[in-house]
């Protein structure tokens, strides 16, 4: 059962610009926090949009930074690091009221499992705190695949903290690079812990952030499971270009009228 909260891609400095056209569509952004450092953003000229955006029904999501953010890593400068870009990250959600943040996890690619685990051991003493302040404005933190090929990490992650504030996003656009695995799989073990998408297509080989259907990511086999499943995400379509996003609408809306 898919969740009626349909996001979209929008810069957070482009927020202000593009305000009009969300309201005017009725549509909801996933803030994004990649082209401008965050001490370059105003916090309150962007959470005086998301005010005007409640006051029409209308909410958001955010995406916080990853450059340098790895709440895993055991070296003192990326962790303190990641700990700066967390907390400034959750103080932009809650001037947004965000109802999700996206987190990178900061995993490189290939990593053997001593790695991962000491990656999973230092997540746990990292994130308590955020989950506690995200508890605070009814927002959840989700963690993204990247490079992982399958979602393992991930579920030992969300099975150690326990917690209804922490959830995982599927970026079915990384899946289709990375997973090696069958999609349904994918989509069976994280049900419990799903609490978003990130939807956008490619050809399997570059983060091309195509509009859907114009690559090769099986939507077909999502959009099947979305129907029968008891898991109710949220999705952002995550093209980076509003005539992309158009197309995405198109298509979504197809299979999902009530979005």
């Amino acid at each position: 059962m898919i969740s009626s909260s349909l996001y979209i891609y929008m810069p957070a400095h482009l927020l202000p610009a593009r305000l009009p056209f969300l309201l005017n569509r009725k549509l909801q952004p996933e803030v994004a926090c990649q082209e401008v450092l965050l001490e370059k953003l105003d916090f309150e000229r962007l959470g005086d949009c998301a005010t005007q955006l409640r006051e029409h029904g209308l909410s958001t999501t955010l995406h916080a930074p990853f450059s340098g953010f790895n709440p895993g890593s055991s070296k003192k400068r990326t962790r303190n690091a990641s700990l700066k870009l967390a907390d400034q990250s959750l103080s932009l959600a809650e001037k947004l009221h965000a109802r999700r943040i996206v987190f990178h996890p900061g995993l490189t690619y290939g990593n053997d499992r001593e790695v991962l685990d000491i990656w999973l051991k230092n997540n746990l003493t990292f994130w308590p705190e955020f989950l506690a302040r995200a508890a605070e404005f009814d927002c959840t933190i989700c963690i993204e695949n990247i490079y992982e090929t399958t979602p393992d990490i991930f579920i030992d992650l969300l099975t150690a903290i326990n917690s209804p504030q922490m959830g995982h996003v599927l970026d079915i656009g990384h899946w289709n690079i990375f997973g090696t695995g069958k999609l349904i799989d994918w989509l069976n073990a994280t049900a419990p812990y799903l609490k978003h998408l990130h939807l956008h297509d490619n050809h399997g080989e570059q983060d091309e952030h195509l509009p859907i259907g114009q690559g090769y990511v099986p939507f077909s086999t999502l959009f099947a499971w979305l129907k029968t499943t008891k898991a109710s995400p949220t999705i952002t379509l995550e093209n980076h270009s509003l005539p992309d996003t158009e197309l995405s609408l198109q298509v979504i809306q197809q299979h999902f009228p009530q979005l």
